[in-house]
């Protein structure tokens, strides 16, 4: 996958919880569908077809684009997700939601247009970061 910028705004939230919202450019939403459409499209059998020679257009017709959307932005977003840890330095304590529906992203999702995200997790608080620091240094 090109490595083009995602743009990445943080916010704290009460109870030591952050909201990331992530703008993933058009570039990496094309990648990412037409990874998922090839995928689907090496796992599906048809009669007439060797395995992984099914043409799109009838892949696009036996597994439907909603469902290709769905493949392409859970990868998508785990990917932006994980990369958005590592360029803010972010620590999170549990496992991060989405704040809107999955189906809601796909239903407005264009592989040729940017997407815009947001992910919520709790963090561990400035003030237990500074003991577990204070700890690791003595």
């Amino acid at each position: 996958m090109k490595k083009t910028e995602l743009k990445i705004k943080v916010t704290e939230l009460p109870e030591n919880r952050i909201s990331v919202e992530i703008e993933v450019p058009a570039a990496r939403c094309k990648s990412s569908y037409d990874e998922a459409l090839s995928r689907l499209g090496r796992s599906i059998q048809l009669p007439g077809f060797r395995p992984g020679k099914v043409p799109k257009p009838v892949i696009l017709q036996q597994i439907g684009v909603a469902r290709i959307k769905a493949a392409a932005l859970e990868k998508l977003i785990d990917r932006a997700w994980k990369e958005a840890l590592v360029q803010e330095s972010l620590e999170p304590s549990s496992e991060a939601e989405m704040k809107e529906e999955l189906q809601t992203l796909v239903d407005r999702f264009r592989p040729d247009q940017n997407v815009t995200f947001s992910l919520q997790a709790e963090v561990v608080s400035k003030e237990k970061q500074r003991g577990i620091q204070l700890g690791i240094t003595t």
